[in-house]
């Protein structure tokens, strides 16, 4: 763990990572904005977006997407007193690294996206949302989760980050925040990005002031890292707001969400240290690593079923490997 939290300072201090990470954004702003001048399609949107994204590395990272084609996948769930089936997701993003291809440290959200139905306005469906804002305990009923699970399915979601929508925005822009974030600030079943903004950067202000590292010189610093992650090793480094490998909840713009997950900032911890935090979770996060393709960099245990879902994956994968 020493070693993620290395490399990751000195990306975070080099120029040319901040270099790239703005060429990232540049690209996904001229693909959003073509997509919207030329389609009013959600799918064709995410789609773009994603082809851009694919393929993308800087020096141990790389970056993956695939569209799955299928069956859309439903949960059951009991939102109140009623059931209620509804779709998950149409969309995961994952963070993951990597040493000798055994994953030591791996991230997920589940993100629902969505197009403004008005100018700067979403409508919101209240089931889904009640999903992926509370994630009370759920059955598969077709797809993904139907095919991989036996009994019900709990996820911890201890950074209230695990469910999330994307929405994207005329002329060709995306907000990512989590369903906690939209359950409070809709208005009935809307949601406006002022209030998005006021919101996001009210907590940015309060959250702005990141330990100081310059060369991690602490003299313990490998003790300290190893006793927080023994302690705390759902929640990341408990004592510090660091800006990378930290449960962050919201990206106002595509800078933002590019360089929240070129950092590791996005989604709900599942491996740390190769210790499986929350057995459920892992077992998804591994069906959709494998549909990927990175099933040969990423040694994936266990023997999911074969994964038939409409959905996209979005992969930031770190490889520790010392000669990679």
């Amino acid at each position: 763990m020493d070693r993620l939290y290395r490399i990751f300072a000195d990306y975070y201090n080099r120029r040319d990572f901040r270099q790239f990470q703005n060429n990232l954004s540049k690209e996904t702003y001229e693909a959003l904005a073509n997509s919207y001048s030329n389609s009013h399609n959600e799918v064709k949107t995410v789609t773009d977006m994603c082809d851009t994204l694919n393929g993308k590395s800087f020096d141990k990272l790389n970056f993956y997407s695939r569209k799955i084609h299928g069956t859309r996948s439903f949960v059951e769930f009991s939102n109140q007193d009623k059931p209620v089936t509804t779709e998950m997701a149409d969309m995961a993003i994952i963070c993951v690294a990597t040493k000798d291809k055994n994953v030591v440290f791996e991230k997920i959200t589940f993100v629902q996206n969505k197009k403004e139905d008005t100018i700067n306005n979403w409508k919101i469906d209240q089931d889904q949302l009640y999903l992926l804002r509370n994630f009370p305990t759920i059955t598969g009923k077709k797809g993904l989760f139907k095919k991989n699970y036996k009994d019900e399915i709990v996820f911890l979601n201890h950074s209230e980050n695990l469910g999330t929508y994307g929405l994207f925005k005329s002329p060709g822009e995306m907000v990512l925040a989590n369903a906690k974030t939209i359950h409070g600030l809709q208005n009935e079943t809307k949601i406006s990005f002022s209030d998005l903004k006021n919101h996001i950067d009210t907590v940015n202000e309060r959250t702005s002031n990141h330990f100081p590292f310059f060369g991690f010189d602490h003299p313990f610093w490998e003790e300290m890292i190893y006793r927080m992650f023994k302690h705390f090793p759902k929640y990341g480094l408990p004592l510090f707001d660091l800006p990378f490998l930290n449960n962050n909840s919201s990206s106002l713009n595509v800078y933002d969400f590019i360089r929240n997950w070129t950092l590791f900032n996005i989604g709900e911890v599942c491996n740390v240290g190769g210790n499986i935090i929350d057995n459920d979770l892992f077992v998804i996060t591994s069906v959709l690593l494998r549909e990927a393709g990175l099933g040969n960099i990423i040694n994936i245990e266990g023997d999911q079923a074969a994964l038939e879902n409409n959905i996209v994956l979005l992969v930031a994968h770190l490889n520790l490997d010392d000669k990679a």
